[in-house]
This record gives structure tokens, sequence and C-alpha cells, in this order.
């Protein structure tokens, strides 16, 4: 293998995780040519799981530990990683390349500012909100952003909303994206499923005075929890009675779409697929990347926050778009819907921020080049 000036290193058993980086290859923040993506060999990945073909487009090489410790990068290059993982001790211990933390979107969940950032030489952030988290928990110094350890780059590793338009006025449906169960127990479970998600979603779609749902689940749903899967087409069947209800399984796991599947043979009404492009007028999702792609996408969207703690810079936000449980949800969801856009566009400021104006440049390859740029000259280390 050549050596390149920068790639993509994923450590995961489930072969799904290559399509949460999917959508920067898309957007041509990275690329295949520029960027080549390795996947450490796996049990999960290695046993035919993953497509020889790749994911998305994206072509995928996958590496044993070996390799991993080493991987083709140019001495002075740098090595971007999707997920904080455990195992990436291995390839940070190489010191001959940069290494970049990225994740595959912003999120309020504690998982988005674990103390293992301390780890890489730079860290990439949307913005202030994601700032205060890493400050307020200990984890870096108001210092390491001055000094440009933590990379501001707005919206630049926030997934588009694929196959859906915006459309807050003429939508027809509302977007319901719960989260999955999340590792490291219940203190890490941010899904609404079980906790009246789908009940609230109804109350949302009689007040914009809508009949249909598309449910997304998040690709890991169930994977620790296979009751979440049951509990959530269960309340789908049961919401189906009096809604239009339509699954999207573009990137849901094998066993959330037999599920379906199976529900749609058994006699459920009502059920569909989505195979065709949504106008949704509105966004019901859990503490989730999901709040971010809303912000970028200008989806008006409600989070069903269950009460969890958030980061004290998102909590007047949450004040206004943020359900606690069904009791609240109307006059919550009428309040929202009356302001929206002055809500969301704070938001969205306190969210979004970058640190030179070409990283919110309209072209993923002018991003790229620049935060390339800003890690090759970045003082930080001397």
């Amino acid at each position: 293998m050549s050596n390149h000036g920068a790639a993509v290193y994923i450590d995961s058993p489930i072969p799904s995780a290559v399509r949460q980086v999917a959508p920067f290859y898309a957007q041509d923040v990275f690329s295949n040519e520029m960027t080549p993506l390795f996947m450490r060999r796996r049990p999960g990945t290695a046993f035919g799981l993953l497509p020889k073909q790749g994911v998305n487009g994206v072509h995928v090489t996958q590496v044993g530990g070996k390799v991993a410790k080493k991987l083709p990068v140019k001495r002075g290059g740098a090595v971007f990683y999707a997920f904080n993982g455990q195992g990436n001790l291995h390839t940070v211990a190489n010191r001959s390349y940069k290494h970049i933390l990225v994740l595959h979107g912003e999120s309020n969940k504690r998982a988005s500012a674990r103390p293992a950032a301390r780890l890489y030489d730079y860290i990439c952030v949307a913005g202030d909100i994601a700032i205060d988290r890493y400050i307020d928990g200990g984890i870096f110094r108001r210092a390491d952003v001055d000094e440009g350890r933590l990379i501001q780059v707005g919206d630049t590793f926030v997934q588009n909303l694929d196959g859906y338009r915006t459309d807050p006025e003429g939508g027809e449906a509302v977007l319901y994206a719960p989260t999955w169960e999340g590792f490291g127990g219940d203190i890490n479970n941010y899904s609404s499923i079980g906790f009246d998600g789908l009940q609230i979603v109804a109350r949302a779609m009689r007040i914009r005075g809508l009949s249909r749902v598309v449910i997304r689940p998040h690709p890991y749903l169930g994977m620790l929890k296979q009751g979440l899967i049951k509990q959530l087409v269960r309340d789908a069947v049961e919401l189906s009675r009096s809604s239009q209800v339509v699954f999207d399984l573009s990137d849901a796991n094998l066993a959330v779409a037999a599920t379906v599947r199976l529900a749609m043979l058994t006699g459920a009404k009502n059920i569909s697929i989505k195979d065709d492009i949504e106008p949704v007028a509105l966004c019901m999702c859990d503490i989730s990347a999901m709040e971010a792609i809303c912000l970028k996408e200008r989806l008006p969207h409600m989070i069903v926050s269950r009460g969890v703690k958030v980061p004290k810079r998102v909590e007047p936000f949450y004040a206004r778009k943020a359900i606690k449980n069904l009791g609240e949800a109307p006059a919550l969801l009428k309040s929202y819907l009356d302001e929206h856009e002055q809500i969301d566009d704070a938001h969205r400021a306190a969210a979004f921020s970058v640190s030179h104006p070409d990283l919110a440049s309209p072209t993923g390859s002018v991003r790229f080049a620049r935060l390339m740029q800003i890690i090759s000259q970045n003082g930080f280390w001397g």
C-alpha cells in the first residue's frame, strides 16, 4: 500500500459503523482518493458482513493489528477518527503523523465529551456548545481552545438529511428519529422508545394537522437491548390504527428491518417502507446527533428529552424545545411552533462556529483543504 497524506480510521466490530462516516465522503469533505478509509478487521466485519464493494460508495480497506499501528500515511500526515473508541489506543501511539478526532456528528450525549479525547492531537468541534461540553467536563481548558487544539469546524462533520425535503409549511409528515440504547447502561440511554416517544409524536401530528409519520430508526437500535425493536414496532402498529406509518429502513440494521417486515406480513395495516423523497414539516428526535442535523437542514424539531440533564449551554434552548413527558407535550409543541425560527436561529448560532471562513464553504473539498492547512500550521504542540 502506498502512503497517503491523510486517512480515516475506524475500529469497530459493527459493519454499519462505515455508514456513519459515509455522508462525509458524499459531501466531499473526505474522498476515497485523498482520505482512504481503513477499518480494523474484527469478527463482525471480517466474516462476510462488510460488503467487498464498500458501503455507500466508500471503499473500505480492512487491516490487522500490525497495519493499524502503522497506517500507510506519510510522516507529518493526518489520521481522522470518527469514533472515540478504546481500539484507537494502538493507532494514536504512532507519533509519525497527527491524530484528529472528528466523531460522526454533534450531540449532547455524554459520550460526545469523553476524557479519552485527550489522546488525540487535535479535536474538531462544531462550535461553542461542544467547546463548553469539554470545558465543563474538565476534559480541556479554555487555553486549549485559544491555542488551537480544539478546531471549530461548524457543521462540517454533521450529516445531511438525505432522502428528505425540509418543508415546514407544506410538509406532509412528521419525522420521528429515535436513537439507540447506547453503551454503558441506562445513564447513556437517551432513547425515547418505551418512554412515550411515539405517543408524543402522535400529539405533534394532531397539533400540526398531519396524519403521516416517517420513523427513522438508529442503525444500532437493539444491538444491546433487542426488546426496544419490538417495542418500537408494537407502538408503530398501534399508531397505524389512526395514522399512516412509514419506516425508513435505509440505514436500519437487519433485525429492525426483519421485525418491521414481519409486522407487515402478519397483518399490520397502514404501515409501509419509505421508497421516495419525503417532504417533512417537523422532526421529533431524542438527545442525539439528529438535533444538529435538523439545525443544519433548517428543519423545525423538538427533542424527547425524558428530563435528562444536559449541558448548561443548551438549557435555554431545551426549555423551549425539549419535551420531558407526555403531559407537557401539547403546550410546549404549540409554543415552539409559534416561534421556531427565532429559537432555532439562536440554537444554530450557539451550535455552529468556525475557526476560518473556509470551514463554512459550501464545497466540502475546500473545507477539508483548509482543515489540513490549519492542522499542518498549528503550533499547539510546538
